[in-house]
């Protein structure tokens, strides 16, 4: 056994803070630090607690210096001390331990001492004093040393507890964003306790400051707080309570109350505990959200189409009116928070099936979903909607529900069927058409190629579609379809091609006439063109035949007169030969008595005989009036015929088939033959006045055809002047034929002061048989043909301006450029 004063030093102990030792598992041992100057004496106390085991563990230090050092390293359970120790007495070793460890517990155990040294150690904060002659005392006085110790501990423990809980709640409370309050109730009630969100809801800086306004003048309405004291006292409390009230400063807030009344052992009240939350904002976004909800509703009943929206199980949560209205028939709250099947009253079971099988795939693949269908309404009649329904999200990736929207799409749906109708009757009507409709699209693709044009071209509609236009193997001339294609596409108009020439199936040239249209989608985008043709080679035969017929009827009825006008010229011509024939009888008689010259060798008798004789002879023949009317007669009749010539010439001109295609021509000169081949038509009616313009440029027409219509023209405004005569509206008649020159036009207008046209029949004019004509001396062509050579045949237009009793004026407008070459 090592000596005492060595045993502290060799002995494991916990250097730390804890109070106890631990040896073994579970084992605890109670650290003693005894410091005294006797080993001897040391060694009675120790031997004292031996009978303990390890419950208790001595550690002995024999001076002052030993003591400190201890209490550095260790904090011993419990400390006994000599009262006369080496370097120091017992007083300051109390001081030193309650300084370093003032709550061990600290025993003295000494030798014999006065009482008022004894008094004095236990007011310095000793537990006990021990003498030594009674160390009897010493365990009992250390076990309760230190059960007062750990009493004390478990004391200081839950009161340092408490102060650290008082702490947190105290920073809780102050840091919590809703107020915590308490209130009396007598009034006027004061704030009792509150923290520091209370205060600063209503604009305090402090609670106190808050406890000295009273608690009605906190809200908006003071009544308010009345209700509100009355339904917490009634019911013992009241759960988030919408309340508003008021800053110190005046501003209003709304908050939510929760509070609960506190009664004495009476039932009594005396005071109300409470929380309050500052919710202006969420009341504003919920005034707002509710607003909002409104406007949709709003918004929702103005959607003429149905719209409905449900949740995942098929509950409807809203719809609008037209919904309500429309398709189901019932108000929109019998319809709110049920599924399909619960109105079966109105939805039959198969139809909910389907709208349910429908929801069900749309949940399966949230997205859109779109399909068209049959709905029989509320007013029993079937129509068609397309339904639009879209999955919306609810809480992170989770569907909520969806909404759909149905468009009454039943007139779109028989137009539909009407329009396929239309193009069926129409593809019949196209494929029945003895006309050549081809369909080419905007890139030059032939989408369209009736029977007619396979007919013609001998090309089916299997081997044409989808070629190029002009790789369709069509025989006619591609400049001119281009040409017209390109002026159709930028002007947006219809171009008429007249006279075309191709080559048919058989090989054989013909005549077409086509137009091209402009193919406009919605009226605005260009699609493409159609172009509709038309085989004219037998027409244009029989038209030519017509026109030539029509001629030869208009020269049968000129017959008479240019015999008429030709005759005249030709008796003063046959007058004036009988008269040179006659007056060259004398002559040659004259010419006999010159016959035989005179010699030298005659006398004066005979040279006076040869005078008396011509004087005698030119006085039969009456010389002097034959030397002047003969000059005369040969130019008379040189006149005539010359006149008879021209007649010839004209009428030579008029009656020319032509060449079957435009060519330059003088207009003037061919007025000029036309009026005279017409001239006995007019003479005795009216007069003739040409206003010609010289500088007319030559202009490309069918010369023998407009001839024609000049004719046609002329002979229609001799029957104005005529009819104007006869009924005394004028004296004599007058028929002005004028040329000129307008822009890119020659302009011919052939005016007459007749009796003009009458309004009723303006529109008529031009239709073919038409006539105001007795019966016999019209057939209604005239002007028809003369129309149509006019505008088809030359591009141009014949128009009309009249007033009935004043005149007529016709206008013919040609064109001065054509597509012919005439190098």
């Amino acid at each position: 056994m090592l000596p005492l004063g060595d045993r502290w030093k060799s002995e494991e102990v916990d250097p730390g803070n804890s109070l106890k030792v631990y040896f073994g598992k579970g084992k605890m041992t109670t650290v003693i630090l005894h410091i005294d100057d006797s080993a001897e004496d040391a060694e009675l106390v120790s031997a004292l607690f031996d009978d303990y085991g390890d419950q208790y563990k001595i550690n002995y230090v024999p001076d002052g210096s030993s003591y400190i050092e201890f209490l550095e390293k260790t904090r011993p359970d419990i400390i006994l001390s000599d009262f006369h120790i080496p370097g120091f007495d017992g007083f300051e070793a109390l001081a030193i331990a309650k300084k370093k460890y003032p709550h061990t517990p600290f025993i003295f155990v000494t030798g014999a001492v006065g009482e008022e040294m004894a008094i004095s150690a236990l007011k310095s904060g000793a537990d006990d004093f021990i003498l030594k002659r009674n160390l009897i005392r010493l365990i009992p006085s250390v076990n309760r040393a230190l059960d007062h110790y750990e009493k004390e501990a478990h004391r200081r423990s839950l009161y340092q507890e408490l102060c650290h809980s008082e702490e947190r709640y105290r920073t809780l409370m102050d840091n919590l964003s809703i107020g915590v309050f308490r209130t009396s109730i007598t009034g006027p009630a004061n704030v009792l306790q509150g923290n520091l969100s209370a205060a600063h809801i209503h604009g305090f800086e402090t609670i106190d400051q808050m406890k000295q306004f009273p608690v009605e003048d906190l809200y908006f309405n003071p009544e308010d707080r009345a209700v509100f004291l009355s339904d917490v006292i009634t019911r013992g409390k009241v759960k988030n309570r919408v309340i508003q009230f008021k800053k110190i400063n005046g501003e209003t807030f709304w908050g939510s109350v929760s509070a609960s009344c506190h009664f004495d052992s009476s039932g009594k009240p005396e005071w109300i505990d409470g929380v309050l939350e500052d919710i202006t904002e969420k009341v504003e976004i919920e005034n707002r959200l509710q607003g909002n909800l409104q406007f949709l509703e709003t918004l929702l009943d103005t959607i003429n189409s149905p719209v409905f929206y449900k949740d995942t199980g098929g509950i409807y949560l809203g719809c609008n009116r037209s919904f309500a209205e429309m398709i189901i028939g019932l108000p929109r709250e019998k319809i709110i928070n049920k599924t399909v099947y619960e109105l079966h009253e109105v939805i039959p079971n198969e139809l909910a099936l389907k709208y349910d099988e429908k929801d069900r795939a749309l949940f399966d693949n949230p997205g859109i979903q779109e399909y068209e269908s049959r709905v029989r309404c509320a007013d029993g009649i079937f129509r068609y909607f397309h339904f639009s329904k879209s999955t919306y999200p609810g809480t992170g990736t989770q569907v909520a529900g969806l909404v759909g929207i149905m468009v009454d799409i039943t007139e779109r749906v028989e137009s539909e069927r009407e329009l396929r109708r239309i193009n069926e009757e129409l593809d019949l009507l196209i494929n029945s058409l003895s006309s050549i409709i081809i369909g080419v699209s905007i890139k030059d693709r032939i989408t369209h190629w009736n029977p007619f044009a396979a007919e013609v071209f001998g090309l089916t509609a299997e081997e044409i579609y989808g070629k190029r236009f002009f790789e369709s193997g069509i025989k006619w001339d591609w400049s001119i379809i281009y040409e017209a294609i390109s002026e159709s596409i930028l002007e947006e108009k219809s171009i008429r091609i007249d006279d075309l020439k191709f080559e048919n199936i058989q090989g054989k040239s013909g005549i077409m006439g086509l137009t091209i249209n402009p193919l406009k989608r919605g009226g605005e985008i260009l699609d493409g063109f159609i172009i509709l043709g038309k085989d004219l080679t037998e027409q244009k035969f029989l038209e030519a035949q017509l026109l030539q017929s029509n001629k030869l009827e208009a020269i049968g009825q000129l017959a008479a007169g240019v015999a008429h006008e030709i005759n005249t010229p030709m008796q003063y011509i046959g007058d004036n030969l009988k008269f040179i024939k006659k007056s060259f009888t004398g002559l040659i008689r004259v010419l006999e008595v010159y016959k035989n010259p005179l010699t030298d060798n005659c006398d004066s008798v005979e040279i006076n005989s040869r005078i008396s004789r011509i004087k005698d002879v030119s006085k039969d023949i009456n010389l002097p009036y034959l030397i002047e009317q003969m000059p005369m007669a040969l130019d008379q009749s040189l006149e005539g015929v010359a006149r008879v010539s021209g007649i010839v010439h004209s009428m030579k001109s008029f009656s020319h088939p032509g060449a079957g295609q435009k060519m330059p021509a003088d207009i003037n000169r061919a007025i000029e033959n036309t009026v005279t081949v017409s001239r006995n038509e007019w003479k005795y009616d009216c007069e003739m006045q040409l206003n010609l313009n010289p500088d007319l440029p030559a202009v490309p027409c069918f010369e023998s055809e407009f001839n024609q219509v000049i004719l046609n023209l002329i002979v229609n405004a001799r029957d104005a002047v005529r009819e104007a005569k006869e009924s005394k509206k004028i004296e004599s008649g007058l028929i002005t034929i004028t040329t000129e020159r307008s822009g890119a036009h020659i302009v011919v207008k052939v005016k007459d002061n007749g009796a003009g046209i009458p309004a009723e029949i303006m529109p008529k004019i031009f239709d073919p048989f038409f006539t105001t004509k007795d019966v016999g001396k019209g057939t209604g062509q005239g002007l028809p043909i003369s129309h149509s050579i006019i505008v088809e045949k030359h591009g141009g237009s014949l128009y009309f301006e009249s007033e009935e009793g004043k005149g007529t004026v016709f206008i013919i407008k040609l064109p001065l450029e054509d597509k012919c070459d005439f190098t």
